[in-house]
């Protein structure tokens, strides 16, 4: 599923006026005014109902079947928007659409049976009005699918028939900036946690191969209950993607915390994750170290000097062909 493609949505207000400038170039050419007026009139209140509805339905179409998708973009749509509410606004673009073309079969025969245009016209209008006020009904659910698919789109497209690679790690200890070297993502890096507000993905092309690389915002150690939504972003991705584990330790004492702290992150996550394909890698590494740290198999890199680099790319790749 591909969350960045959702079209762009309407405000109420867009839609309405997009209905009425295409129904007020509806016209019939015929000599006798009444029953022009009410040819005219049938043809506009049918205007107006299809060039509400059918952008509704092709807006609720866009959105993905939550009874068809991963469970990790279920997870990431609940973390970002909240699966309910997101439902909430879809069925009540799903009712304005059923309420319009209600109201167009409703007032159709009565435009048909007035005899005068005078008459004919004041159902017209009649219609308009009911139709244009169930689209302001719901211009709370379109600014909320509009603000959605803003989120989805900057969510990343995960392919589930290519290798992953999750780094993790506690907030700030050089993640971001390790994706930016070894792969095409291009993550914000600044010097201070929480940096990264939710996960994204780069690439690494290794000939007819691809790797991705996903950043996930820092981990704390604490219970599940404890971490904020941009934290089980990450746990989200580790949870349903059984990617593998790139854990980033920082031993300059940088990050702003202790070898404990980090320590006590990666028991968790290697407790947890035991299953999984693990690579160690102490991060800055062209900076001293404040305590050795003796991690089998640990890979030592800097982006500064692009240490270990190579070695980290030749690992992935070595995993993946496994």
């Amino acid at each position: 599923m591909n969350l960045q493609e959702i079209p762009t949505i309407g405000t109420a207000e867009e839609l309405i006026d997009r209905a009425l400038r295409r129904a007020s170039r509806v016209e019939e050419s015929v000599r006798n005014a009444d029953y022009r007026a009410r040819l005219t009139a049938v043809r506009k209140i049918n205007s107006v109902a299809d060039n509400i509805a059918n952008p509704l339905h092709s807006y609720v179409k866009a959105f993905p079947s939550f009874d068809n998708i991963h469970s990790f973009d279920r997870s990431i749509i609940d973390l970002t928007v909240g699966v309910d509410k997101l439902k909430k606004a879809l069925g009540g673009a799903d009712w304005a659409r059923k309420e319009v073309l209600m109201i167009a079969t409703k007032y159709v025969p009565k435009a048909r049976a007035r005899k005068s245009a005078e008459n004919t016209m004041k159902i017209m209008s009649e219609a308009y009005t009911k139709m244009t006020n169930v689209v302001r009904q719901i211009e709370k659910n379109l600014n909320f699918l509009i603000s959605a698919r803003s989120v989805f789109r900057n969510l990343p497209n995960v392919d589930p028939e290519n290798p992953l690679a999750v780094f993790a790690g506690a907030p700030n200890v050089g993640k971001s900036s390790l994706i930016g070297a070894v792969s095409s993502g291009k993550p914000e890096v600044k010097s201070y946690p929480f940096t990264t507000k939710g996960v994204s993905l780069g690439h690494i092309k290794v000939k007819y191969d691809i790797i991705q690389v996903m950043d996930t915002p820092g981990l704390l150690d604490r219970p599940d209950s404890d971490r904020n939504d941009m934290e089980k972003q990450g746990i989200a991705a580790l949870n349903h993607l059984k990617p593998i584990i790139v854990f980033l330790t920082d031993l300059s004492g940088t990050s702003g915390y202790s070898m404990k702290i980090q320590k006590s992150l990666h028991e968790e996550l290697k407790d947890r994750y035991s299953d999984y394909h693990w690579i160690d890698v102490y991060s800055k590494s062209d900076l001293e170290p404040e305590a050795p740290l003796d991690y089998e198999d640990s890979i030592s890199v800097s982006v500064m000097d692009n240490t270990g680099i190579e070695d980290l790319e030749l690992a992935l790749v070595r995993i993946c062909k496994d």
